[in-house]
């Protein structure tokens, strides 16, 4: 339920095929049903799925690069990339743990936007040139691969009670075994995608692929660069 100045409005979350309609009321009024909302800057939408979200966030990043382009296009290559940085890339990772997209389709999306930035920071729009050698040039590293070890250095201060979120209700497996490290959880069991791909389930599955040597590691910087290095070879 969402109140502000002007209008309330009440939004059902469900996925079952025929749901039970209920009219919510405050003060005797009838609130007006909504298909999404925006809550500390992230688009929730009744369905559970992040399609409005990222689109939202793709459309805003395209604008301010667009902007940069406009404007910087005759600042030095240091200039731009920091543009980008901090006025685009930062739209981008917004609380990306939470909506991080696992279809290809959304995630390419998000992707296109760096590679068209990383063009202009080199200058280079030619279709013959690698996007790979571009953005190894640059020193960037994939946006999936961003999202992916933010998630796990999430999940690894989780573990070491650094952060509260509630890791009690995951259960470490108990014989370790060629698949599982002695610091591997139990896969959470879902049926649908929108919590099979959440935070838990998603990155459970994640930190249980890292070589125990790197799970083992209590410093948090440690963990996330062992992490990324990781990532960055598998990708």
């Amino acid at each position: 339920m969402h109140f502000n100045t002007k209008k309330c409005f009440s939004m059902r979350i469900t996925h079952s095929r025929n749901p039970k309609l209920f009219n919510y009321t405050l003060d005797k009024d009838i609130l007006e049903s909504t298909a999404s909302h925006t809550y500390l800057g992230d688009d929730i939408s009744n369905n559970l799925t992040w399609n409005r979200h990222i689109n939202h966030i793709t459309s805003s990043a395209n604008r301010s690069l667009a902007f940069i382009r406009r404007n910087l296009y005759s600042c030095p290559r240091s200039v731009k990339a920091n543009a980008y940085l901090t006025l685009v890339r930062t739209l981008l990772e917004y609380s990306s743990s939470v909506w991080d997209p696992y279809t290809v389709s959304l995630s390419n999306k998000v992707e296109q936007i760096q590679r068209r930035a990383a063009r202009f920071v080199c200058n280079d729009y030619s279709p013959h040139s690698s996007m790979t050698e571009i953005l190894k040039d640059l020193g960037w590293d994939s946006l999936n691969v961003r999202r992916t070890v933010n998630r796990l250095a999430i999940f690894h201060k989780a573990r070491l009670g650094f952060l509260a979120l509630p890791m009690n209700n995951l259960q470490p497996v108990r014989r370790p075994s060629r698949h599982h490290h002695s610091n591997s959880f139990l896969h959470i069991p879902t049926n649908k995608d929108c919590y099979k791909y959440s935070f838990f389930p998603r990155t459970v599955r994640d930190w249980n692929l890292l070589p125990q040597n790197i799970t083992d590691l209590e410093d948090p910087k440690q963990f996330k660069s062992a992490a990324l290095r990781i990532l960055r070879r598998d990708d």
